[in-house]
């Protein structure tokens, strides 16, 4: 056969015919998702770093730089670095692998699945540290409010935290839900149908 022949063949063959396959069209898709996913970890990375000078004028903005409050600070800066250690890693490691294999987009999912969770606690390990903060700052300066009685003031702590942990928790789903859940059911759906 020659090279004539081959190009009628070409000329001839409809476009029709020609279909790519639906595995390499799902790891496309997999691949934009994921660099979607490591341009919001960057951000929210800065973001957070943000949060590291702005903690250590806390002591003196309230004007009550005691050794408990700067221990409460420490314990924060402390439980920061490692869940911000952890996500690094993964975002470095996610640009190590090619995602065209199963086995790999396996792998980010269940990684990101897991820095999902550990965002999670690390939020409520932080709210919890902030409370403890403005618990110091209400027992150490003592003029924010006045109760007649204990009961009161009983009554008031109670029903700040529990406002407080609503507020956390229904804004700590809403920053997940906005920025990484999306991503993640996306990555599901592409490793169900790469599993069919």
């Amino acid at each position: 056969m020659n090279f004539d022949e081959l190009k009628e063949q070409w000329k001839e063959q409809s476009s029709d015919d020609i279909k790519i396959n639906k595995n390499f069209e799902n790891h496309k898709e997999a691949n934009t998702i994921i660099d979607k996913v490591r341009k919001v970890m960057r951000k929210d990375f800065f973001f957070q770093l943000t949060s590291f000078p702005l903690l250590l004028l806390y002591p003196f903005i309230f004007d009550i730089a005691t050794p408990l409050v700067w221990f409460v600070i420490m314990c924060y800066v402390f439980i920061m670095i490692l869940p911000l250690r952890i996500l690094v890693n993964f975002y470095r490691n996610s640009y190590k692998l090619e995602y065209n294999s199963l086995k790999n987009i396996n792998w980010f999912y269940y990684n990101y699945k897991f820095s999902i969770e550990i965002f999670k606690v690390y939020s409520y390990i932080i709210s919890i540290l902030i409370v403890m903060f403005f618990g110091i700052v209400y027992m150490e300066k003592k003029t924010f409010l006045h109760f007649d009685t204990l009961w009161q003031l009983y009554v008031y702590i109670i029903s700040t935290l529990i406002v407080y942990a609503v507020i956390c928790i229904w804004m700590l789903r809403w920053w997940i839900k906005k920025l990484y859940a999306k991503p993640l059911e996306q990555i599901k759906q592409i490793l169900e149908e790469l599993e069919e």
